[in-house]
């Protein structure tokens, strides 16, 4: 690598190479039966390189020296057009990175008979709980994942490591009704996946939704589960955290460090080092060491995430938050492991103090909501009728409103947490909320 960065020097004052390497293993279900079992492997390597303020991309299906030589070469030309960024400052300089974890290589060797093995498992006992459901679907997969980034300033830094994970979609039929496609998943970093948990758990979920209730317009406690929060969240809340939107001025959370911006039950942070964390790091997509990093504290919040480059134009440091999109192999903020700190009451107990309420398992629509702002509005599917401390069955509402009056109106947090691999990685407990508005549909 050195000497491949030795030649880039030729036509860059500053240059990174950063190779990606990556190994999927699937088993996918479709209408009760494996639908599809795959191993794809694949190499990548992205050349970002800067001349005179310009920058170049290139990326290739490929890290072999020559094919990187030629990247180089790619990038150098794609620089000489474009136009210079009077904001860029230079890459990032080495620093003092953690200890990285031991790497489970059960799972660089993970065959797709072991995940066959367990879907299988999986939809034929949720065919013996419960004969009217069909798994409609569901994977279990293995994602390896080797990286070695390098630039001109000394970084070299090479981290490997892997996640498992699997989940069920249910969708019952009995008595004329037929419910919503119904989840619920299980990931972590060794392939001790809970097969029998998760198939218990939407079963149970199915089981509610059979007998459907109306639902109207009222203030009611509401829990919101794992999915329901982490989609929320992703879209509402988490990219007002970054640094970017605070030098465009489009955060809601500019100027407010130090204040009071959700309930005080409320602590977040992101943390790659976190024990249920399926992406421990020690390094960001740009090779700067990765932290913990406190967003909310209590209900204040306690400050933004970084990247290299926009750190360096606010006039700050980087967080270790410099994410790499490996489509169009530029860097962006973004978080490792998002956890919200769990509490001391059971998921169980949560509901048995609801005499009327909704227990929420997901949200339709949480991608349009506006980080700008806040505002959000989506529809409720699958949510749970609970009266007098139990669930009585299913409904779908509407709910409208701001993430950061939602945020204050929080009053509890589960013991159990869950790790949601998909879109911005969160570990997340069940969060019951007062007076919430919502329209029936």
């Amino acid at each position: 690598m050195k000497e491949l960065i030795r030649f880039g020097e030729r036509f860059f004052d500053e240059l990174e190479i950063a190779i990606y390497r990556t190994r999927g293993v699937s088993a996918s279900i479709e209408l009760n039966e494996i639908s599809m079992a795959s191993v794809k492997s694949r190499a990548i390597t992205i050349i970002r390189g800067i001349n005179e303020k310009r920058l170049g991309l290139a990326i290739i299906d490929s890290e072999e020296p020559e094919r990187i030589k030629e990247a180089i070469e790619t990038a150098a030309k794609m620089a000489r057009l474009n136009s210079r960024d009077g904001k860029w400052d230079s890459l990032p300089e080495p620093g003092k990175y953690r200890e990285p974890l031991k790497p489970n290589k059960e799972l660089k060797e993970a065959s797709p008979d072991q995940l066959v093995e367990m879907v299988i498992r999986g939809i034929k006992l949720a065919r013996e709980k419960d004969p009217n459901a069909v798994v409609a679907g569901g994977e279990g997969g293995v994602i390896w994942e080797e990286k070695h980034i390098v630039n001109s300033r000394g970084v070299d830094v090479f981290q490997e490591g892997g996640m498992a994970y699997i989940f069920f979609e249910l969708v019952g039929r009995k008595g004329g009704v037929v419910t919503p496609g119904i989840f619920d998943f299980d990931a972590r970093r060794d392939l001790n996946l809970d097969v029998e948990g998760v198939v218990e758990r939407v079963v149970r979920k199915v089981d509610w939704a059979y007998d459907v209730k109306a639902s109207k317009n009222e203030e009611i406690p509401i829990i919101l589960g794992p999915w329901a929060i982490a989609g929320l969240l992703s879209y509402a809340l988490f990219p007002a955290f970054s640094g970017e939107r605070l030098v465009k001025e489009t955060t809601p959370l500019a100027g407010k460090v130090g204040e009071a911006v959700a309930s005080e039950v409320l602590t977040i942070y992101d943390d790659p080092f976190h024990k249920l964390s399926i992406e421990p790091v020690i390094a960001d997509g740009e090779g700067v060491p990765t932290r913990k990093n406190i967003l909310i504290e209590k209900g204040t919040f306690k400050g933004f995430v970084w990247d290299n480059y926009w750190a360096k134009v606010y006039g700050t440091e980087s967080t270790g938050n410099g994410k790499r999109d490996l489509r169009s192999g530029g860097i962006n903020i973004g978080f490792h492991n998002v956890v919200i700190e769990n509490g001391k009451k059971s998921f169980e107990d949560m509901i048995g103090e609801i005499k009327h309420g909704y227990f929420v398992d997901g949200f339709q629509g949480a991608h349009s909501s506006n980080p700008d702002n806040g505002n959000f509005a989506v529809t409720a599917n699958p949510a749970y009728l609970i009266e007098d401390g139990e669930v009585v069955g299913s409904s779908v509402f509407l709910i409208a409103g701001n993430i950061y009056e939602l945020l204050k109106q929080a009053s509890e947090v589960s013991k159990e947490v869950t790790v949601m691999p998909f879109m911005t990685a969160v570990t997340t407990p069940f969060i019951r909320f007062e007076d919430v508005k919502i329209a029936g549909k």
